[in-house]
């Protein structure tokens, strides 16, 4: 068969990653001086773009993406700090996963503390990403990606500090688009794989759901974040599990 992909949601799909609320609030100080809250708003399935929009319209700003290219320079480093001190908690058997749908068994080094810049083009301190896959490999046919809310440089850094980088070469971000349909497309675009004949997206929101099924991809929930199976396949999901242990129930589905 020919190449494939498969897209990963990054918190509650692979992993937990504290301080990102606490990185917004420093983030809209350090960029405006607002002391401003984020308790209240719910981050499951939300783009990092789409709630600092929601949060200039509860302060009758209006947004403009030179303010937005201010904050998100500013949350980048904020919760790099955090992680460093507190870095990613990784689901059950997700780095199995991963070994098994890339085909190399690696556990890649943690880099130290960088700042990412997340505006357009900017560099990010990223491992390079797996090549290659052995004889047998389940990986061979598949070119695994993102499909996030969170900005790019964050989305790299709870990556990164979860050891997991490296099995990702490509995705789609929440700093460019709000509506997460069209950051699965972003992704799309982003794998260099011209009509792949298969594209699965992974995720734990209905959201997610959506975003799959809207851009005709298979949609995969797992219920380790905010919904339980019954609220993912109410949404529609093609495959709902628990969670992702029981590997080879969960690769079956892309053989």
């Amino acid at each position: 068969m020919g190449k494939g992909l498969i897209l990963f949601d990054i918190d509650g799909t692979l992993l937990h990653a504290p301080g990102g609320r606490a990185a917004f609030a420093q983030a809209f100080k350090e960029a405006f001086g607002w002391e401003q809250g984020v308790e209240h708003i719910n981050f499951y399935g939300a783009t990092d773009l789409n709630v600092f929009r929601g949060i200039c319209v509860e302060r009758g700003v209006e947004s403009t993406p030179d303010m937005e290219r201010s904050f998100f320079a500013r949350l980048a480093p904020a919760l790099e700090t955090r992680l460093a001190v507190n870095p990613p908690t990784l689901f059950p058997n997700v780095e199995n996963i991963l070994k098994r749908l890339t085909g190399i068994p690696y556990n890649p080094p943690r880099p130290s503390l960088c700042s990412g810049h997340p505006s357009r083009g900017g560099e990010f301190l990223k491992s390079p990403p797996l090549e290659g896959c052995p004889q047998g490999g389940v990986g061979c046919n598949w070119k695994l990606g993102l499909v996030t809310g969170n900005i790019e440089a964050t989305a790299w850094a709870k990556l990164r500090y979860a050891g997991i980088d490296r099995y990702f070469s490509f995705g789609g971000f929440g700093c460019t688009y709000a509506d997460r349909a069209e950051i699965a497309r972003q992704a799309l675009r982003a794998s260099g794989v011209e009509r792949p004949e298969k594209v699965f997206l992974i995720g734990d929101t209905p959201s997610d759901v959506n975003a799959a099924k809207v851009n005709g991809f298979t949609a995969i929930a797992v219920a380790t974040g905010g919904f339980d199976v019954p609220a993912l396949e109410k949404a529609g999901a093609d495959f709902v599990f628990e969670d992702l242990t029981d590997t080879e129930r969960v690769l079956s589905v892309f053989e």
